[in-house]
């Protein structure tokens, strides 16, 4: 009985146990997300905030060149007449300085020939294109600009807005005006009705007029002579003074040295000599020759002709004459025309023959003949050689002799030369000038910048 017990009592606490450890793992799960999940959630966060960084910096490149075209094409730089377009690409806005230098997402420049801005002339009113491509990513924008009544001064940007539910029951009930006074109502630029104090601010507004400050700084120069001739006193180049050298060798003096010198010179001695004492016979190998040594019989072929075969060649010809056979021709008389005899006749005997050719028939036999048979003997001949000795004689013979004199030989040496240039400093300066536009070209092309100093006229 206390057993069957105990076994009940450790299955029952086996089942909680198990539950709770799954409870209290469901739990954690839920209450702590794993890593992957978290790294998951903060790259989408983080990726979702780089791309809304960089539209923004895109963005804001767009505004940049926008707004420094608008103030840049002032009337007297628009197109003229409807449908002529004027064209700024960013490189020419980069050297006009109208705006610093622009890069993509990744750091890098944007592309200055493809990005660009368009002013188009049309009947009533100007389209302006701004065009940018930074590295992979490239888009526009299209602003309308004209002379509306609400501009401040010169052409602005066409208002283009979406009238809350408000403004337009308003619309019914009261028809917009701009910059008018109607029943009494005053109605400024943005067509809102406004008191005369407001009406006046905002219709008839005081056209300031400001001179921009721009500056330019010419920094230190140094100016200098053309070179001095060559000179060999020493210069010392200074900051003022540029020096240059070269070494030139040049013949300083002579020295005496002593110089072997090779002399020839006739004296008589006793000298040893060869000579032919005598002659004798002696037997001088030539060669080798083939002499015949006797005969023998041989059998040998030959070809002989043994009879003709004639061929006929089919012509036929007559003559007073018959021809005599050839080796190769042979003439066969077919007729003979004697004509009669009489002492009037002129005609002579007349021969007809047929042309054969001679074919020779041949056989080979055989024959004995005697041939020689030769062998190649060495050939000796008899000659005088002769025979050498010696013997003592006093003969005059040139012998070398090698004496020392005096001889001046040149010294070379190395010489520095030296010229030179003077140099002056000339001092820079900075000149000022105020100009009525922000976007002055004469005296941005002469390399004066904005200083950001204004001032009201």
């Amino acid at each position: 009985m206390y057993d069957e017990r105990r076994e009940k009592f450790s299955f029952k606490s086996f089942f909680l146990t198990l539950l709770l450890v799954l409870l209290f793992v469901f739990l954690m799960l839920w209450l702590f997300p794993t890593k992957n999940y978290v790294d998951r959630k903060f790259d989408s966060y983080d990726m979702d905030r780089i791309s809304i960084l960089y539209d923004e910096i895109f963005a804001n490149n767009i505004s940049r060149m926008k707004d420094a075209a608008i103030g840049y094409f002032t009337n007297e730089r628009l197109p003229k007449t409807a449908g002529e377009s004027k064209k700024l690409t960013l490189k020419e806005m980069y050297d006009l300085h109208l705006v610093l230098k622009m890069k993509d997402k990744k750091g890098k420049a944007c592309d200055v020939k493809k990005s660009y801005v368009e002013m188009t002339k049309y009947t009533e009113e100007y389209r302006l294109k701004v065009n940018l491509k930074c590295g992979d990513q490239e888009d526009y924008i299209i602003v309308y600009l004209g002379c509306y009544n609400y501009c401040p001064d010169g052409i602005c940007e066409k208002r283009v807005s979406t009238p809350s539910k408000t403004t337009a029951i308003e619309e019914k009930k009261d028809k917009k005006y701009y910059c008018e006074v109607v029943n009494g109502k005053y109605y400024d630029k943005s067509g809102n009705i406004v008191n005369e104090k407001e009406y006046n601010e905002s219709c008839n507004p005081v056209i300031k007029k400001y001179l921009y400050e721009y500056k330019l700084t010419v920094a230190d120069s140094k100016t200098c002579s053309g070179w001095s001739n060559w000179q060999k006193n020493k210069i010392t180049a200074t900051d003022l003074v540029q020096v240059e050298t070269k070494s030139v060798k040049e013949l300083t003096g002579y020295k005496e040295v002593k110089v072997p010198v090779v002399k020839k010179e006739k004296v008589t001695q006793q000298v040893t000599e060869r000579y032919i004492s005598n002659y004798v016979d002696k037997l001088v190998y030539k060669g080798t020759k083939d002499v015949q040594v006797g005969t023998t019989k041989q059998i040998v072929t030959e070809k002989v002709v043994v009879g003709k075969i004639l061929k006929s060649t089919g012509i036929i010809d007559t003559g007073s004459r018959l021809p005599q056979d050839t080796s190769t021709t042979h003439y066969e008389l077919l007729s003979v025309n004697t004509p009669p005899t009489c002492s009037y006749c002129e005609n002579e005997t007349s021969y007809t023959w047929e042309i054969y050719d001679i074919e020779p028939v041949y056989d080979v036999v055989e024959k004995e003949v005697e041939v020689p048979v030769m062998r190649t003997v060495e050939v000796y001949e008899t000659e005088k050689v002769p025979v050498y000795d010696f013997r003592i004689v006093e003969k005059e013979v040139e012998v070398e002799k090698t004496v020392y004199e005096t001889k001046k030989i040149a010294e070379y040496a190395n010489v520095t030369y030296y010229r030179s240039k003077t140099c002056k400093i000339v001092k820079g300066y900075t000149d000022i000038k105020w100009s009525e536009s922000k976007f002055d070209s004469n005296l941005i092309g002469k390399g004066y910048v904005l200083t950001g100093n204004v001032k009201e006229v």
